[in-house]
Protein backbone atom coordinates (compact mmCIF):
# COMPACT_ATOMS: atom_id res chain seq x y z
CA UNK A 1 0.00 0.00 0.00
CA UNK A 2 2.83 2.26 0.63
CA UNK A 3 4.22 1.80 -2.72
CA UNK A 4 1.03 2.33 -4.54
CA UNK A 5 0.73 5.82 -2.54
CA UNK A 6 4.33 6.92 -3.46
CA UNK A 7 3.66 5.68 -6.74
CA UNK A 8 0.84 8.06 -7.00
CA UNK A 9 3.04 11.31 -5.62
CA UNK A 10 5.83 10.77 -7.95
CA UNK A 11 2.79 10.26 -11.17
CA UNK A 12 1.11 13.43 -9.07
CA UNK A 13 4.60 15.27 -10.11
CA UNK A 14 4.54 13.73 -13.96
CA UNK A 15 0.82 15.11 -14.29
CA UNK A 16 1.85 18.60 -12.35
CA UNK A 17 -1.48 18.12 -10.64
CA UNK A 18 -3.10 15.94 -7.65
CA UNK A 19 -4.36 13.01 -8.97
CA UNK A 20 -6.26 10.45 -6.98
CA UNK A 21 -6.49 6.15 -8.27
CA UNK A 22 -10.03 6.55 -9.75
CA UNK A 23 -9.52 9.30 -12.51
CA UNK A 24 -9.88 8.58 -15.47
CA UNK A 25 -6.91 8.86 -17.68
CA UNK A 26 -8.75 10.46 -20.86
CA UNK A 27 -10.04 13.53 -18.50
CA UNK A 28 -6.91 14.14 -17.61
CA UNK A 29 -5.83 17.73 -20.20
CA UNK A 30 -2.09 17.16 -20.38
CA UNK A 31 -1.69 13.38 -20.49
CA UNK A 32 0.32 12.98 -23.99
CA UNK A 33 3.11 11.43 -25.55
CA UNK A 34 5.52 13.64 -23.34
CA UNK A 35 3.72 12.17 -20.16
CA UNK A 36 3.89 8.46 -21.39
CA UNK A 37 7.73 9.18 -21.61
CA UNK A 38 7.82 10.12 -18.14
CA UNK A 39 6.05 7.28 -17.03
CA UNK A 40 7.83 4.70 -18.86
CA UNK A 41 11.36 6.47 -17.40
CA UNK A 42 10.06 6.19 -14.14
CA UNK A 43 8.64 2.11 -14.62
CA UNK A 44 12.63 1.42 -15.71
CA UNK A 45 14.19 3.46 -13.52
CA UNK A 46 12.25 3.39 -10.06
CA UNK A 47 10.98 -0.01 -10.35
CA UNK A 48 12.58 -1.58 -12.77
CA UNK A 49 10.12 -2.32 -15.18
CA UNK A 50 9.99 -2.47 -18.73
CA UNK A 51 6.63 -1.31 -20.30
CA UNK A 52 5.86 0.66 -23.43
CA UNK A 53 3.53 3.50 -24.58
CA UNK A 54 0.69 0.98 -25.85
CA UNK A 55 0.25 -0.24 -22.45
CA UNK A 56 0.39 2.67 -20.82
CA UNK A 57 -2.17 3.78 -23.52
CA UNK A 58 -4.24 0.87 -22.66
CA UNK A 59 -5.31 1.80 -19.29
CA UNK A 60 -8.15 3.70 -18.54
CA UNK A 61 -7.49 5.00 -14.97
CA UNK A 62 -4.26 5.87 -12.77
CA UNK A 63 -5.05 2.76 -10.87
CA UNK A 64 -4.43 0.65 -13.95
CA UNK A 65 -1.22 2.40 -14.69
CA UNK A 66 -0.58 2.01 -10.88
CA UNK A 67 -0.97 -1.58 -11.24
CA UNK A 68 1.17 -1.87 -14.38
CA UNK A 69 4.01 -0.46 -13.06
CA UNK A 70 4.14 -2.09 -9.54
Amino acid sequence: MKKKKELLQKLSFIFEKSIKESDKVDKLQNFDSIIILQIINLAKTKYKKNINGEKILSCKTISEIINLII
